[in-house]
């Protein structure tokens, strides 16, 4: 099952601050914007989010969620943007009558490339509420063109099952999951090829931070030196291009 970095580590990004917006990036050629989604069957739970916040057109000009948030500041009162990220990531305020039930915490986070919005993840309570997820996402996007159950525990070390689905609607992919450390979490990925490029990015350079040095390899030589760097070597080339071949799969 494919799990990225980036989709595992979301919800610590909504819960946490992130540094100050990098400087403006040069204006990008437009992104074809997705076709229009076939006609639902029932409760399109997703319709108010994704009919202002439409995937492949440039992302609206919201205000800052600093002039929305609720008296005790844990909520917004409108659709707005947190004036802080990286030029590719945004969080973005949901206030509590657009957000649908599944949807965990006002915040979703979107993809940025350029001038348009290329992707939205949106944080689910995974198991609390996956059914209705499935079937909001269904009525949107049609019949999946794959979904497994996966076994679980939970936190409490109780077995349980979790939906993993999928959906296409060319270019752009959805899929539905739960977190596995913690099944009662989950995400929504709605992302065309350029964002799945950019977490890819993103999870290399993660990983990229987390590797010892290469002065700490250098300075403890031994037997096993010569060996590891064959495996490291073995390792990198069989490492996968940064930009997916295959979205969609898992």
């Amino acid at each position: 099952m494919r799990l990225p970095l980036a989709g595992l580590a979301l919800a610590s990004l909504l819960a946490t601050s992130v540094a100050h917006a990098a400087p403006a990036t040069p204006a990008k050629p437009a992104t074809p914007a997705v076709a229009a989604a076939p006609a639902p069957t029932g409760t399109d739970a997703l319709a108010q989010i994704l009919g202002t916040l439409e995937i492949g057109n440039p992302l609206p000009a919201l205000p800052d969620c600093a002039d929305h948030r609720t008296p005790d500041g844990k909520d917004v009162t409108a659709l707005c943007v947190e004036l802080r990220g990286d030029g590719t990531m945004r969080q973005i305020g949901v206030p509590r009558d657009k957000r649908p039930v599944f949807m965990d915490g006002p915040h979703l986070l979107a993809f940025v490339d350029g001038n348009a919005l290329v992707g939205v993840m949106v944080p689910t309570d995974g198991i609390k509420s996956q059914d209705a997820a499935e079937q909001s996402l269904s009525a949107r996007y049609g019949k999946p063109f794959r979904k497994e159950m996966v076994d679980m525990k939970d936190k409490a070390g109780n077995a349980v099952k979790t939906i993993h689905a999928g959906w296409m609607h060319r270019p752009l992919t959805v899929e539905l999951y739960a977190i596995p450390e913690d099944p009662s979490e989950g995400t929504i990925e709605l992302l065309l090829p350029q964002a799945r490029a950019l977490m890819a990015n993103r999870d290399a350079a993660v990983a990229k931070s987390l590797a010892p040095p290469a002065s700490d390899a250098a300075a403890k030589p031994g037997k096993g030196t010569e060996k590891a760097e064959k495996a490291e070597k073995e390792k990198a080339e069989k490492k996968a291009p940064v930009k997916p071949v295959n979205p969609g799969s898992w």
